[in-house]
């Protein structure tokens, strides 16, 4: 059986609005643990102890919420560009998969005095995105006939 136009329109911008909601998952992650057990803090605190340093919450928590912030807006552009100019949006949604998988990779590399500054959790949590994101290009790059 064909699948009709509408349903491949629609799973196009439908992946694009997962990818921004799972941008979220990752700010909803930060909140719960800077709310909770902050373990981000805890990790940071035990890598920085040896140096005589305290790293500052607000800055850990920032940047994770940054990143939220970057990935839900952009998301977002190639949700609203899918509805209309779906080559456009495919090649928006590439650029943004390299930007989201970007901004994960920096959480997962970033480091100092040898150590990681953020645990591989928050990395993989930023990285799903992208993966999402990857996997809506096909439905985007999709004629119409």
């Amino acid at each position: 059986m064909r699948q009709s136009l509408s349903e491949t329109r629609t799973t196009g911008r439908s992946t694009t609005l997962i990818a921004a909601g799972l941008s979220l998952v990752l700010g909803a992650a930060a909140i719960v643990d800077q709310a909770g057990s902050q373990s981000l803090v805890e990790h940071a605190t035990t890598a920085y102890t040896s140096y005589g340093k305290q790293p500052s919450a607000g800055a850990l928590y920032g940047l994770l919420y940054g990143v939220v912030v970057v990935d839900v807006a952009l998301w977002l552009l190639v949700a609203g560009v899918a509805r209309r100019r779906r080559q456009i949006a495919a090649g928006l949604a590439a650029l943004m998969v390299l930007i989201s998988a970007g901004l994960a990779v920096l959480l997962l590399a970033s480091s100092e005095y040898g150590v990681r500054i953020f645990p591989p959790l928050w990395g993989l949590l930023a990285l799903l995105p992208a993966i999402a994101g990857a996997v809506a290009i096909p439905y985007l790059i999709r004629r119409r006939t």
